[in-house]
């Protein structure tokens, strides 16, 4: 959920403290020559995410890299696909009026949403929602170690271009309309699931965030598409990729796909990959509204 194209950004926030405010979840995958610390990013955070959990941190200095979805500071002559369908097309009248209403909340213009792709549409407004829950992408997880990375030289490594996840959402079934009707049906339910998501993620919670998980909003299709297909794809890259075959990798991607059977822990461990968890988290406070 809540997934976008960031922009670039340049912040470095405190690493390294005496205890850690958050504990959010961490994993460690290893075998006889490689070993891969997890750790489950939200892409756009406040002061509070940091710093970020000391097992995490302990195994920067001995990393050989730092993998990520996309590695977003990097420049990108990204061009959306005009062919497609915009929401003026897709949506019926009571479904505009809807949309019309949320845009006001989101306080974004209508007629931009009405004629930008769905995908699109949806993950404006999911990120003005971001913004009104006091969230920045400028202190995203992702963007932070990022930053860090860059100036520290250490070798960042993608598992996918920015090019591949705008080609992933207007690949999405309906041009993304899925996600577009459940951004806008559902925003007050949205804006809840947001606020516990921070909460589950801070603290470590895992049950919580699996329950979110399962009370997503999105078709099964749409989840396929966006979390799970790429899980597979992932993790078959860094089992199998000559780049991966020895060392130490930070591995950073959306909490979503850290999560349950088919999350990149689970998956790796079928792989053959020992599986530990290297922080305790703790139950968090947020409880879902109806």
């Amino acid at each position: 959920m809540f997934k976008s194209i960031l922009s670039k950004a340049l912040l470095l926030l405190p690493f390294v403290t005496a205890s850690a405010i958050a504990e959010p979840l961490v994993w460690l995958a290893k075998d006889s020559q490689r070993q891969f610390v997890l750790l489950g990013s939200i892409h756009a955070g406040e002061q509070d995410f940091y710093p970020l959990p000391q097992a995490f941190l302990d195994y920067w200095p001995e990393a050989d890299g730092l993998v990520v979805e996309a590695n977003i500071l990097k420049s990108s002559d990204v061009t959306i696909n005009r062919d497609i369908p915009t929401s003026d097309t897709l949506l019926d009248n009571n479904d505009k009026e809807i949309l019309s209403d949320i845009a006001k909340q989101a306080k974004l213009p209508y007629l931009s949403l009405i004629h930008s792709p769905p995908w699109l549409a949806a993950m404006n407004l999911q990120m003005a929602m971001v913004s009104q829950a006091g969230l920045s992408p400028l202190q995203g997880v992702d963007v932070v170690l990022l930053q860090r990375a860059h100036e520290q030289q250490l070798p960042i490594l993608e598992l996918e271009s920015v090019s591949q996840q705008v080609a992933l959402m207007e690949n999405l079934p309906d041009y993304g309309e899925d996600l577009l009707l459940s951004t806008i049906r559902e925003w007050s339910a949205m804006q809840t699931e947001l606020n516990c998501l921070v909460s589950a993620w801070k603290a470590g919670d895992l049950q919580h965030q699996l329950s979110l998980m399962e009370e997503s909003q999105y078709s099964d299709e749409t989840e396929e598409k966006l979390i799970f297909e790429r899980n597979r794809d992932w993790v078959k890259q860094l089992t199998n990729k000559a780049g991966y075959q020895q060392g130490t990798y930070l591995v950073v991607v959306g909490a979503m796909h850290m999560l349950g059977k088919q999350g990149l822990p689970a998956l790796l461990e079928k792989q053959g990959f020992t599986l530990k968890r290297l922080t305790e988290g703790d139950k968090s406070q947020c409880e879902l509204g109806g």
